[in-house]
C-alpha cells in the first residue's frame, strides 16, 4: 500500500521523537498533567475521524462525543471493513455490527476508546511511569504537544499522546514497546472541539441486547501475587465465540494495561501453551490450575503476563 502524506507521520519511529525530550516532570506537575489530559476525553465535546494502526492493520473511524452533565456519551463508526458501530453511555459499550445484512449486537461494561485512553484518576500513574514532555508537533491541522509516559519497570508499555495545547485532548497516541517502536496508534485526520455536538442519527443506535457478561457468583481460582500497580478491576461470567458454555474472565489492569484471565474447566490434561503476536505486543499463556484451565492474555509485556500465570492457586 503506498503510503498518504497523513499517513507518514502515523508511521514514524517513536524513538524520533524522543531524541527532543526533556527530563521527567516532577511527580505533582506529571500528575496534573495526566488528570488534565483524562478529564479533557470526557469532559469535551468534540468530534471528527481518526485512523487506527495496529501491525498492518488500519482501519478508519468517525467519532462524536459529548458531555452530558457529569456522563459523557460517544458514538463510534468504522468507516471501512465491517460496517459497525459503538455507543457508549453510563459505564458499558453497546457494539452493533452488520454482516450479511444481519445486525448482531453485543454489550461490554467499559466505555474506554481513543481519545479516552487514561483512567478517570490519571494521577495515580505516576507511580508506574516516569513523564517527560516533548516538543510542539502538528496533529489534524491543530497544535499539540508530545506527552510521553515512560514505565518505571517491565510490566507496562510505554505510551506517547500528543495533546491539544488548549484543551490537552489527545490528537495522537501510540503505545511502544521497550524499544521505542509503535505497537499500535491513533491519530485524528478531521477533529472539531467544542461547540453543540449531537448524537449521530442512527435507528441502530437505540437497538437493545442483552449483556454478554454478568457478575460472578464463585471464585475457584486464587492469585497469589500481581504485577506492580496492578490490581484485578472485573470479574465476570461470559460467552465467548468458540466455547460451548460460560468461562469466567477476570480483568487487571493499572490504568492503562489490561490483562485478562480466563477460567474453565480441564476436560482433559492442559498442555502449557505460550504464545505472542508477530509485533510482541499481545502475550498468552495457557495452563491447567487443579481442575481448571487458565488462559491469561493482554496487550502487555510478556514479565506480567508470566507473573500472573504462575501465581495462581486452586481454592
Amino acid at each position: 500500500m503506498k503510503l498518504k502524506p497523513w499517513m507518514i507521520g502515523l508511521a514514524l519511529p517513536a524513538l524520533l521523537i524522543e531524541t527532543a525530550l526533556a527530563s521527567d516532570l516532577p511527580a505533582q506537575e506529571a500528575g496534573a498533567w495526566l488528570q488534565r489530559v483524562a478529564d479533557s476525553a470526557r469532559r469535551l465535546n468534540y468530534e471528527g475521524k481518526f485512523v487506527f494502526q495496529q501491525g498492518d492493520s488500519m482501519q478508519t473511524m468517525r467519532i462524536v462525543s459529548r458531555a452530558v452533565g457529569p456522563q459523557k456519551e460517544t458514538q463510534l463508526f468504522a468507516l471501512d471493513g465491517t460496517p459497525r458501530e459503538v455507543v457508549c453511555r453510563g459505564g458499558e459499550s453497546l457494539i452493533l455490527t452488520t454482516e450479511g445484512g444481519v445486525v448482531r449486537t453485543e454489550r461490554r461494561p467499559s466505555t474506554r476508546h481513543f481519545p479516552d485512553l487514561l483512567p478517570v484518576n490519571a494521577n495515580v500513574l505516576v507511580n508506574w511511569y516516569s513523564v517527560r514532555m516533548g516538543e510542539m508537533d502538528r496533529v489534524a491541522g491543530l497544535e499539540c504537544r508530545w506527552l510521553v509516559l515512560v514505565p518505571r519497570d517491565a510490566f507496562r508499555w510505554g505510551y506517547h499522546l500528543c495533546v491539544e495545547k488548549d484543551s490537552a485532548l489527545p490528537l495522537k497516541a501510540m503505545m511502544v514497546n521497550d524499544a521505542g517502536r509503535p505497537l499500535q496508534q491513533y491519530a485524528f485526520t478531521e477533529i472539531r472541539i467544542g461547540g453543540n455536538t449531537r448524537p449521530a442519527s442512527n435507528a441502530r443506535a437505540q437497538a437493545s441486547a442483552e449483556p454478554t457478561a454478568r457478575a460472578q457468583a464463585t471464585e475457584v481460582i486464587t492469585v497469589r501475587q500481581l504485577p506492580p500497580g496492578y490490581t484485578r478491576v472485573a470479574a465476570v461470567k461470559r460467552r465467548l465465540p468458540n466455547r460451548p458454555n460460560e468461562v469466567d474472565q477476570w480483568v487487571f489492569s493499572d490504568g492503562l494495561t489490561h490483562i485478562s484471565l480466563f477460567i474453565e474447566p480441564a476436560v482433559r490434561p492442559v498442555e502449557t501453551v505460550k504464545g505472542e503476536s508477530p509485533r510482541g505486543m499481545l502475550n498468552l499463556l495457557t495452563r491447567q490450575v487443579g481442575s481448571w484451565q487458565v488462559t491469561v492474555l493482554g496487550d502487555a509485556p510478556w514479565p506480567a503476563i508470566e507473573t500472573i500465570a504462575t501465581n495462581l492457586a486452586e481454592r
